[in-house]
């Protein structure tokens, strides 16, 4: 069943796509917080711990398990003919498939080392549910580009509710413990993946035989990133390893329940960047200055909008937090405040990274994250090691100011913004505005 490519769809306004997309995101980037209540009951904070640990790997795996070519393929699907998008589609597809073996034996071979309570097949089936959360991103990605958000809302969602089927089944029926939560995700990203690929094919949105060329722009787009997918995983996770190393499986599971309250507001902003992405990449196709200086002001309102949010989540949780949590977990509490503000500074930077997408320098962002990786991995260690699991959480906010801030000074050589001028920039946005609500 054919679709039009984003240039031949009408676009829903933006507001009526944020809804559907906040409500996709709630229902499925919010499964972990969605099984927190009852993970925190059932295991103990060292089961849970493992948990936590699969979840590091599958975030290290990801940008060689599949080597981000859904991003790719969404801009092809922006900006390229109907049929060459169809064929850079079937190139990414079969790329994906085979960066993911290559990914899963490494994972199986190095990474215990490094994951001592995850055996070699776990390890493995970590780089399988980071290729199979690439799939399924490419058929979102592509509906996202031709402007229908409900099919990729239904997607999203029927993942998430087989993801959080599968987990409880295996954790409290078959009393697996923290493998349990790892092999229902496995299974639900196995069978997720299958049906976005079998969905583009059904749409006629692929075509079968990969073409060279194809594949050269998107190993020329993946692998710059992957500097920067491995170095923003480190920069997510090391103070979680300085943890782990420092306090112990206690500690760590403890810890990662604090994550997983502050991953309310990056479900959030990932669901507001999805809407906000077809209008960005408008605006940067125009090349006027007016539709620059509205890049601009969202930009920059964006920030007291995200740390208000950050601190409303947070005195919502300290309210609910005793019905969220376990008793063994109540300290996550207060940590999950450092989680939320640097989620904060995480929501603006996505504003910021996407001017590095959509003119395909990605080795900058690569540079910016490497750099903030960096820094990260310098300061979490002697951070735990003074001030215990506080220490990482400050560690945390701190890695993610350090990328914000270095990716928008490298994003003055990729693209020149009006930058200086905030008040032009927040005036022709309110003009904008009026004349839309007349």
């Amino acid at each position: 069943m054919p679709e039009s490519t984003a240039r031949d769809a009408p676009a829903p306004s933006l507001i009526r796509s944020g809804v559907v997309y906040v409500v996709a995101n709630v229902l499925a980037a919010g499964v972990p917080f969605f099984l927190l209540p009852v993970l925190t009951r059932a295991l103990r904070p060292e089961e849970y711990a493992v948990v936590v640990s699969f979840y590091m790997l599958v975030a290290l795996c990801a940008g060689l398990a599949g080597l981000s070519v859904q991003s790719a393929v969404g801009v092809q699907w922006l900006s390229r003919p109907r049929d060459e998008a169809r064929h850079t589609t079937g190139s990414a597809i079969v790329l994906a498939l085979a960066s993911t073996a290559i990914a899963a034996v490494i994972s199986a071979v190095v990474a215990p080392r490094w994951f001592p309570e995850l055996s070699p097949a776990l390890c493995a089936t970590a780089a399988l549910v980071a290729g199979c959360t690439t799939l399924q991103a490419m058929r979102f990605s592509v509906w996202q580009s031709c402007h229908h958000p409900l099919p990729a809302a239904a997607l999203q969602v029927c993942s998430a509710a087989l993801n959080i089927g599968l987990s409880l089944a295996a954790v409290l029926l078959f009393q697996l413990g923290g493998a349990g939560r790892v092999v229902g995700a496995a299974l639900a990203g196995m069978v997720a993946a299958s049906v976005s690929v079998l969905l583009l094919v059904w749409a006629d949105q692929t075509a079968g035989r990969p073409r060279a060329a194809d594949t050269r722009h998107l190993l020329r787009f993946g692998l710059p990133l992957l500097p920067h997918a491995f170095a923003g995983a480190l920069l997510v996770n090391v103070d979680r390893l300085a943890v782990a190393n420092s306090a112990g499986a206690t500690a760590l599971g403890i810890y990662g329940a604090a994550a997983q309250l502050g991953m309310v507001l990056n479900v959030l902003a990932d669901a507001a960047i999805k809407a906000y992405t077809p209008l960005f990449y408008r605006l940067l196709s125009s090349k006027t200055v007016r539709s620059k200086l509205q890049i601009v002001a969202i930009s920059y309102i964006s920030v007291p909008v995200w740390i208000g949010v950050a601190l409303a989540i947070w005195l919502a949780l300290q309210s609910a937090g005793s019905w969220v949590l376990g008793s063994r977990y109540l300290q996550a509490l207060d940590l999950s405040l450092w989680f939320l503000l640097g989620g904060a500074a995480g929501a603006v930077y996505l504003n910021v990274a996407g001017l590095f997408f959509f003119s395909g320098k990605t080795e900058w962002i690569s540079l910016a994250t490497v750099s903030a990786a960096v820094l990260a991995l310098a300061a979490a260690a002697p951070l735990v090691a003074a001030h215990g699991v506080r220490g990482g959480a400050w560690a945390y906010v701190l890695a993610q100011c350090s990328l914000l801030l270095l990716a928008w000074a490298l994003s003055l050589r990729v693209m020149l913004l009006p930058w200086s001028s905030p008040r032009l920039a927040l005036r022709v946005l309110g003009r904008r505005l009026k004349g839309a609500r007349r």
